[in-house]
């Protein structure tokens, strides 16, 4: 990742974020953004956490922000109708220029990934250089990036398993400071490891010691 122009967010940010999508500043705001495949990326778990996320917060300005389109858009579009779920702004389109990713990102509170399939995914590594906290399934490669858990700026809960995902996503809503403080970690992390720099570092160690 090009983690210098990947500008962590502040509350400045955020706002001039929300004002150009046309969100109301006071929102608390979810975001996910890759593919539309309900089952690969567990989106079916993330409606069913944020379901319950609403109805443990009545009366807060709660706003799941989904980017993204793909071969599962229709399916979505028809469970999100049929859980009359609340708050959910959808975004139903691929987006490849990293502006505009950034200030969906930059716009957010904190950033999921409920996948039940992962290789190694970049989305979240994006979402960690704008200073968001995570908070993502147990999927293959997920737990190599956050090593340390809530050190490394992430919580990471099990897949399948929607109320231990709309808890640790409520537990970041609820506690503004802490997530400040996972997203300076996570800030952290992208830079010291995924970073052109860092990444350059690692891969001349590796040539060094197996070629010296």
């Amino acid at each position: 990742m090009d983690v210098a122009n990947w500008h962590a967010s502040d509350d400045q940010r955020r706002s001039e974020a929300r004002t150009a999508l046309g969100i109301p500043s006071k929102t608390e705001i979810v975001v996910y953004h890759g593919r539309i495949e309900v089952y690969r990326k567990g989106l079916d778990m993330l409606m069913d956490a944020w379901q319950h996320i609403c109805e443990e917060r009545p009366g807060r300005n709660l706003r799941l922000l989904l980017v993204g389109t793909g071969s599962d858009a229709e399916k979505l579009r028809q469970l999100i109708a049929k859980k009359q779920l609340p708050g959910v702004i959808w975004k139903n389109e691929y987006i490849c220029d990293r502006t505009i990713i950034q200030r969906y990102l930059s716009a957010a509170n904190v950033y999921t990934l409920p996948s039940r399939h992962e290789g190694f995914p970049v989305a979240p590594i994006e979402a960690m250089s704008c200073g968001l906290p995570v908070v993502a399934t147990d999927a293959p490669g997920v737990p190599y990036i956050f090593p340390d858990m809530e050190l490394s700026g992430g919580i990471i809960v099990p897949r399948e398993d929607s109320t231990a995902l709309a808890e640790a996503i409520g537990s970041i809503l609820d506690n503004q400071s802490w997530g400040h403080e996972l997203g300076k970690r996570a800030r952290d992390r992208a830079e010291k490891f995924f970073s052109l720099e860092a990444i350059g570092k690692q891969l001349r160690e590796f040539l060094l010691t197996n070629i010296g």
